[in-house]
């Protein structure tokens, strides 16, 4: 419900990559993010409003608000990447890559799929079902599941050795300033960053880890470092990510600094659940996460708990269907935790991933708070 009417919202994330040939690869990613596009194409058949005479007064502000909210929903397919990779660098298994832009995340456990040839290790409680306007309501924060990423222009430089493979990144980073207090994700150049990365793949367990430095020519300098870690023997099976996802040299170290996520699973044939614990970092992808709900306080004390129980593999058996439970913890505040009941079915057709499902939220009934219920159709592909 917006305003009292009821409205479908349609959110759209798309990567497309144009790539060619192996020892001399290159690649040329596109990408779009639009948290709602049925605004997105509303917005292109109206007017931006004159502004106020007075900068001060409510019609300037409404009008700053609204062209905020026109730019963070254009409806556009932009650049995200370029890279150029050479492979077996003096016949040794080792690739030295140029890129431009969005590159490899760091503590996600993702790439053991594409190295290794793994089922996905990493977390399922990221993207819009679960961060429809972002990370903490913030839209410029979108969960990919990684503790941090690296984005900018640079140098990586990688080894394959069997089940181990190191990673080296020196890149000027181009990723939002830290600690710029009410500077909209203002660009500020003159930041450079190096981040190590280890790979370790094994049977019955895999680890991920990884530590980064930024400079900065003006500010402080900036420390990040974490770990992933999986560990599984027949039905049982266990998910941690930890770290400092940012802390700036010579202030003062706390929980705000740190990311923490732990989720055990339990799958026995077509029967399983899942229990992740999420606890929200306030300084994420070299940002300060503001509180939607009070914009000149930090969103400190945020964390979530989702129980998953489900039948069915969507990979082997293309159909799975069950319940999820999740609750929306505000620790910092004292808050009553909000909690979302979510029936769901997912199954594959040809090219296709459909996920349906009902958020059903009990505390509308007690306290006319917010939305009874919200229904969600997920369309994913990939080819």
């Amino acid at each position: 419900m917006e305003d009292g009417d009821f409205s479908i919202r349609s959110s759209v994330e798309a990567e497309i990559a144009i790539s060619g040939g192996y020892k001399y690869g290159f690649s040329l990613g596109l990408g779009a993010e639009i948290p709602n596009l049925g605004k997105s194409l509303s917005y292109g058949r109206l007017d931006l409003p004159y502004a106020a005479a007075d900068p001060t007064g409510t019609e300037y502000n409404e009008m700053i608000d609204e062209i905020n909210d026109r730019l963070n929903n254009q409806a556009i397919i932009s650049v995200r990447s370029l890279n150029a990779t050479i492979r077996e660098v003096f016949d040794k298994p080792l690739e030295i890559t140029f890129f431009i832009g969005h590159f490899d995340k760091l503590g996600s456990g993702d790439e053991f799929q594409e190295y290794f040839g793994t089922e996905n290790i990493g977390t399922g409680l990221r993207g819009f079902f679960y961060y429809a306007e972002g990370l903490n309501n913030d839209p410029f924060f979108r969960f990919n599941g990684a503790i941090h990423s690296v984005m900018g222009t640079g140098l990586a430089l990688k080894g394959v050795f069997g089940n181990i493979i190191p990673a080296l990144y020196i890149y000027h980073d181009l990723s939002f300033p830290m600690y710029q207090e009410n500077q909209g994700g203002s660009y500020q150049p003159g930041r450079y960053s190096a981040d190590f990365k280890l790979l370790a793949n094994g049977e019955n367990a895999k680890f991920e880890l990884f530590m980064g430095y930024t400079y900065a020519n003006h500010g402080n300098n900036v420390l990040r470092g974490g770990a992933l870690a999986w560990f599984g023997t027949g039905p049982l099976s266990f998910l941690m990510q930890a770290g400092i996802s940012g802390y700036e040299t010579g202030t003062t170290m706390d929980i705000d600094n740190c990311y923490f996520l732990m989720e055990p699973r339990l799958r026995f044939d077509k029967f399983g659940a899942n229990l992740t614990f999420f606890y929200h970092p306030v300084y994420y992808m070299n940002r300060v996460i503001w509180d939607d709900d009070n914009p000149a306080e930090k969103a400190r004390g945020r964390a979530d708990i989702n129980l998953r129980v489900f039948y069915g593999d969507i990979n082997k058996s293309a159909f799975e269907t069950g319940l999820e439970v999740l609750v929306n913890l505000k620790v910092q505040n004292g808050e009553e935790a909000r909690l979302w009941i979510s029936p769901f079915i997912s199954t594959v057709t040809t090219g296709l991933q459909w996920d349906l499902a009902l958020r059903f939220n009990p505390r509308y009934f007690r306290d006319k708070e917010g939305d009874p219920m919200e229904g969600f159709i997920g369309i994913k592909t990939s080819y």
